[in-house]
């Protein structure tokens, strides 16, 4: 579940702070990567089949995602004859690995979003081994290769295409509003979702999960879209920008617009994943604004029956002027190394890196009957057409906060507590600024 990815903005400021302490005392911790790696030197990515008979690896993964590098481990550990110990992290997982990691517990992989701010406080003190020259990249479907990086070094692996925000919509829902095309644009969005209403083709247009909180702020993420092509997040990140300016609380007052105006559903404020997922799927609303993590989870209530999904759900990007797709990066996606201290095993955990993303990739996808990365590997069929049209938009996308932005403020949270009213427009936004500021001048940023 993409819950988990939602970081909070104090343990965000406690990483920065606690990673920097370690670093100072940590002998692993090999300062910067860009000085003193050369990631094009000849054996800096061993041949994937190389043996490794007596080479011990450690992999952490969350709760939810402990099956997912189950089959390219198996296949490894044949191939190599190493051994690689899968570590289940309890949840919420990135605070337990900042914290285990902190504290001088250290895997030699895992699984971790592949995000500029989720990336930087590892690399800053010189955590992450550096995955230049990485020989899949150039195999990459249009817009993966450009995630995982950061300060100008790649430093994640990613296994599968990321999340995007975007419309999950109900056919059925579409088909007795008499909505015959996709709309282009937030106006248009606007017009269908009255359409809807007016022909009560669904118990409500929208649907919101205000009791589970972090779906909340993808309505408001995908009107950034264009601004976040022409340097929005740079802006907010050197401080010339803010939350409280016209771009993103026009956004937000959008967003709070369409729950006044009665286009969501009656109990918004306290609904759940759970709640949003069955009424998308039942047809007691027609659309909900996400990413996968959502749609997989009404997706599971058509027993992932690609024939049933494929008649009832759909997926189209939207964004304030047209159709871009916003990036909503997970940990489940993406795999990261670090730098032990143990060459022998540094060396061993991109090999297998490198095992996974070429020998490996075809029966990995196969098994998780998941979406390619790779243009040199089919997606399996039975995967729902509407994941195979997200993985689609990501070719014309735009960074979302979490993919650019270098903190990830509590937005969902003020957000959540706007639909419950216990909060402003306006409050949303200088919360969330300050927040975001706070986190800034830890991390020593210029602007703050």
């Amino acid at each position: 579940m993409r819950k988990r990815m939602m970081v909070s903005a104090a343990l965000a400021v406690t990483l920065v702070a606690g990673l920097s302490l370690s670093g100072c005392g940590n002998p692993a911790a090999g300062g910067n990567n860009s000085a003193d790696t050369d990631t094009s030197a000849a054996g800096y990515w061993p041949d994937v089949t190389t043996k490794l008979d007596g080479v011990k690896l450690t992999f952490w993964v969350g709760q939810s995602d402990s099956k997912v590098p189950v089959k390219a481990i198996s296949d490894f550990e044949k191939a190599t004859g190493a051994k690689i110990d899968l570590q289940i992290i309890p949840d919420s997982y990135e605070n337990n690995v900042q914290t285990k990691i902190t504290t001088g517990d250290m895997p030699d992989l895992a699984t971790w979003e592949p995000t500029n701010s989720m990336l930087a406080g590892f690399v800053s003190t010189g955590k992450l081994q550096q995955l230049d020259h990485a020989p899949w990249v150039k195999n990459y479907i249009p817009g993966v290769a450009d995630l995982g990086q950061t300060k100008g070094h790649r430093y994640a692996t990613l296994i599968s295409p990321v999340n995007v925000m975007g419309v999950w919509y109900n056919k059925n829902v579409f088909k007795k509003a008499g909505i015959t095309a996709n709309p282009k644009g937030w106006n248009e969005l606007v017009s269908d979702a009255q359409k809807i209403k007016d022909t009560h083709a669904a118990d409500s247009p929208f649907f919101e999960m205000g009791g589970s909180q972090w779906g909340t702020q993808w309505a408001v993420q995908v009107q950034l879209a264009e601004a976040a092509k022409k340097g929005l997040w740079e802006r907010v990140n050197t401080g010339k920008e803010k939350f409280t300016d016209p771009t993103i609380m026009n956004a937000i007052n959008n967003y709070k617009k369409l729950i006044d105006e009665g286009y969501y559903n009656s109990n918004a404020g306290s609904a759940t994943l759970d709640d949003q997922a069955a009424a998308l799927w039942k047809g007691k609303t027609g659309m909900v604004i996400g990413n996968n993590a959502q749609f997989n989870v009404a997706a599971a209530l058509a027993g992932n029956d690609k024939k049933a999904i494929d008649e009832s759900l759909g997926f189209f990007p939207i964004s304030s002027e047209g159709n871009i797709s916003s990036l909503s990066p997970g940990a489940s996606s993406s795999v990261v190394a670090f730098k032990t201290g143990d060459k022998k095993r540094e060396a061993a955990a991109r090999q297998f890196l490198a095992f996974w993303m070429s020998k490996g990739y075809k029966d990995f996808v196969n098994n998780r009957k998941l979406v390619s990365a790779l243009k040199t590997v089919k997606s399996p069929e039975g995967v729902p057409q509407a994941l195979l049209d997200a993985a689609d938009s990501i070719g014309d996308s735009a960074p979302s906060m979490q993919s650019a932005a270098i903190a990830n403020p509590d937005l969902y949270i003020n957000l959540a507590n706007m639909i419950n009213g216990t909060s402003t427009p306006e409050k949303v936004a200088e919360s969330t600024q300050n927040q975001f500021a706070q986190i800034a001048k830890a991390q020593g940023a210029k602007g703050f």
